[in-house]
């Protein structure tokens, strides 16, 4: 026999509107959503299906969508071990500046940016642990050449910041730290700020807009988006990858906030991949497959999930390089079948093949949470199946009774 655990998102959902002294008809008045649906999702019997909806719940209570997703809690060695370098990249990111005196740096330049491109690999690879370890050394390290090196050293130092950064800014939000993404955009958008390249701005904004949509904050995500799609950097391939996924970042939002169709910005973005001959720019993992991949979450959002699993059917995963990209569709495709057949095993398929790949990622998110929660919730004692039980229970879903 198992219960629901208390960190799901309908449980905080619940803890919130409690503390707000707030009766469920009045979260539905209030969000716009009926009282019934919220019933079942602070039970754990419906899932949130989509962004917006988070967000008009989260505006609702007065708070922001990080206050009631909560953080995973890690379950098995593997996960313990990624989670355990946040306190240490919290205090790098925190200890860092281009002010004052810095600790002097053990590594010198040539090292460093092969650092960097390390980090950014292993993170694309889904290797959490040595992501995690290898952060807040590089940052400091980093930091200490920006301030000290030469003319020289000093800028290639930023560049290499706004990278690490954008490493840091994904890595902690999809362990579910959305502050702590935004501390780490912050950084890197302070670093490409002094460095007045506007590719690099643009690359630092886009770690900014991934820090925003972690935070629920959409409109602001999609604004900053814009901002970097004005910069003149669409004269060489790597800047144009840079614009496109700026492009398809702003009409994501914008599909999540509802301002506006996503259509044209899709096609621009297809026509620059079909025009990319070395994708991965920036470790932006922007190509032509990624491009179908953003369709695929934008017609989730737009409430589309024929799109969503139309799309996704004819993507077939091994053509997609990066392990995370690949986790990430997975999950995507999963939350599509879901939407629309409720076929629990399906969608259990796709989410094991996701953990396969990246087992922190997937077990810490949100959404694949919530579709294990609910599809628990719904099983009657072991008829749930030995799999799905595995998987709850490694995410920490299911607790003896």
């Amino acid at each position: 026999m198992t219960s629901e655990d208390p960190s799901t998102i309908g449980a905080h959902i619940r803890r919130m509107r409690r503390t707000r002294d707030l009766t469920l008809q009045q979260l539905a008045d209030l969000s716009g959503l009926t009282k019934g649906y919220l019933s079942r999702v602070e039970n754990g019997k419906a899932i949130i299906e989509r962004r917006s909806t988070l967000t008009k719940i989260a505006n609702a209570l007065r708070c922001s969508v990080a206050d009631f997703t909560g953080a995973f809690v890690p379950t098995d060695a593997h996960d313990s071990e990624a989670h355990a370098t946040l306190p240490d990249i919290q205090r790098a990111l925190v200890a860092t500046s281009f002010e004052g005196a810095q600790r002097p740096s053990s590594r010198g330049i040539d090292e460093l940016e092969t650092a960097t491109v390390e980090v950014a690999k292993q993170r694309q690879e889904c290797r959490y642990p040595e992501v995690g370890k290898a952060l807040p050394e590089l940052l400091l390290d980093l930091h200490a050449v920006a301030a000290s090196g030469t003319s020289d050293e000093t800028k290639r130092a930023l560049c290499c910041i706004v990278q690490t950064c954008q490493v840091a800014t994904l890595f902690v939000k999809n362990l579910g730290q959305q502050l702590l993404a935004w501390t780490a955009a912050q950084r890197g958008c302070d670093a490409a700020a002094k460095l007045g390249d506007p590719t690099w701005i643009a690359v630092a904004e886009f770690a900014n807009t991934q820090a925003l949509i972690g935070l629920g904050l959409h409109d602001q995500a999609e604004s900053k988006a814009r901002n970097a799609l004005a910069l003149p950097i669409r004269d060489t391939e790597q800047g144009l990858q840079v614009y496109a996924t700026n492009v398809l970042t702003s009409a994501f939002c914008s599909t999540v906030t509802q301002t506006a169709d996503a259509s044209a910005a899709i096609e621009e973005a297809a026509q620059v991949g079909g025009r990319v001959e070395t994708g991965n720019a920036f470790f932006l993992g922007f190509s032509a497959v990624n491009v179908d991949l953003w369709r695929v979450s934008i017609a989730l959002e737009d409430d589309d999930a024929d799109l969503a699993a139309e799309i996704a059917r004819k993507i077939i995963p091994k053509s997609i390089p990066l392990k995370s990209r690949r986790a990430a569709f997975l999950i995507e495709y999963a939350r599509a079948i879901r939407a629309i057949h409720g076929d629990r095993e399906a969608m259990l398929e796709l989410l094991l093949k996701a953990e396969k790949l990246a087992p922190v990622r997937t077990r810490a998110n949100l959404f694949a949470r919530d579709m294990i929660s609910e599809a628990i919730n719904r099983a009657r004692t072991d008829a749930g199946g030995r799999q799905l039980l595995g998987l709850a229970d490694r995410m920490g879903l299911v607790r003896p009774s």
